[in-house]
């Protein structure tokens, strides 16, 4: 590759750049998550805790598993490396890199990464990992990966991807002043992220409140009996789901759009929010019709909220359960019941999962469970209640989103522009 065409042709004049064959050594690990009896107790520095993380340190929560005592021998991780992925599902996630903070004897790199290793008398491995951070760098590696459902990258174009190199004094200014700045876009970076956590749960518990209490605090309450909701107004109704909902299998409908059950937001078009929305599978005869106000279930990894009251026609997978509506109860005051909180325990009760946080509900004891709903009028208050907060709460979320998008695209280009020499120390030390 060109190093013109990945932004490398512009650095100051004493700087060179070089194949990282030439400063670093590198290898592939293959040591995989499973242990053995025969092997050696470590630590794994997995995928995730490379991809999420700058820093590799001891405090984390690394996963235990054995390796022999020459995948340790090879593959131990030492102060100052620098581990990278080498497979993703997506070219833009190859050579996320993080640093080897501190070690012990029993840390390991693990499977779809790869160490790089500082030759120290020429390049720092704070620097690289800066290096590799830097756009014209991760741009090579990332344009080298092979593969189309999965992409992979090749351990020879590690070694032949070029590197800005300056001198190590210049190098251990360029860190110090990255791991300055970067850690004051990160702080910023972590605010916006725990006020947007702060916005969702204010959201949830808002939700939770009014379809299990409605929308008035001092209304008379009446006891139901039920451990998961004691109270409730006294003028909610008991109502049971098999008189509110029957199951209904309707096949013969392949070209509706495919839909799909997801906890975050239940029924949704696949393509809306699948990565993999165009694998429909090619048998669609056993998929079923879903209709507007239906509510649908997964009935075989029924995980937490995996349920919703679909506002689209498709079709979805014979994995899911589909009930009709036989009501005339508002849909949307429905779909916000089902999927709070207090629920769970609701659906726990009725499983015959093997795992706690696993269900698989039965159609015929879901049919027999029983809801507290108030009258029509009151549940579309509340549907209104809930959405103009939720409109709110989205608007002041998508300002935090963008801004979070912004300070990260910043602290990409100060990376880039220090590596490649376009801050000059003068400026790293004001």
């Amino acid at each position: 590759m060109n190093p013109c065409s990945t932004g490398l042709e512009r650095l100051p004049s004493s700087w060179r750049i070089v194949p990282l064959k030439a400063v670093a050594s590198y290898e592939v690990s293959n040591v995989d998550k499973h242990s053995h009896s025969d092997e050696l107790p470590v630590r794994l520095c997995n995928y995730t805790d490379v991809y999420k993380n700058d820093r590799i340190t001891l405090d984390m929560d690394l996963m235990r598993a054995t390796a022999t005592e020459d995948e340790i021998s090879k593959f131990h991780l030492e102060v100052d490396d620098v581990v990278i992925t080498k497979d993703s599902e997506t070219w833009n996630d190859i050579a996320v890199p993080a640093l080897i903070a501190e070690t012990d004897d029993d840390l390991v790199c693990g499977y779809h990464l790869a160490i790089l290793r500082a030759m120290p008398h020429v390049l720092s491995g704070k620097y690289l990992m800066r290096a590799v951070q830097s756009r014209p760098v991760a741009l090579q590696l990332e344009l080298a990966s092979t593969g189309v459902t999965r992409c992979g990258l090749p351990k020879g174009a590690i070694g032949s991807a070029k590197i800005p190199l300056p001198d190590l004094p210049t190098q251990r200014r360029i860190t110090s002043y990255l791991d300055r700045e970067t850690a004051r876009i990160d702080a910023l970076v972590a605010e916006k992220e725990r006020m947007l956590a702060l916005l969702e749960q204010k959201r949830a518990a808002l939700i939770s409140r009014v379809v299990t209490r409605g929308l008035n605090p001092k209304a008379p309450t009446k006891p139901t009996g039920f451990e998961w909701l004691p109270t409730i107004p006294a003028h909610w109704r008991l109502a049971k789901m098999g008189r509110l909902f029957s199951q209904v299998k309707r096949l013969g409908f392949p070209d509706e759009e495919v839909l799909s059950v997801y906890r975050e937001y239940g029924v949704v078009i696949r393509s809306d929010r699948d990565d993999n929305a165009n694998r429909v599978p090619e048998d669609l005869s056993k998929y079923q019709l879903v209709r507007k106000g239906d509510l649908v279930i997964n009935k075989m990894k029924a995980w937490q909220g995996s349920l919703g009251i679909s506002d689209y026609d498709g079709i979805t997978s014979p994995d899911y359960v589909v009930f009709t509506p036989q009501h005339q109860e508002n849909p949307l005051f429905l779909h916000l019941l089902l999927r709070v909180d207090r629920m769970k325990a609701v659906y726990h009760s009725m499983s015959n999962g093997i795992r706690t946080n696993q269900w698989r509900i039965e159609p015929d004891r879901f049919l027999s469970f029983h809801l507290y709903l108030p009258p029509l009028d009151e549940q579309q208050e509340i549907v209104a209640q809930v959405k103009t907060q939720t409109e709110k709460s989205r608007s002041l979320g998508n300002v935090l989103r963008d801004s979070v998008a912004l300070l990260k695209e910043r602290r990409s280009a100060l990376i880039t522009a220090a590596v490649t020499g376009k801050i000059s120390v003068n400026e790293m030390t004001t």
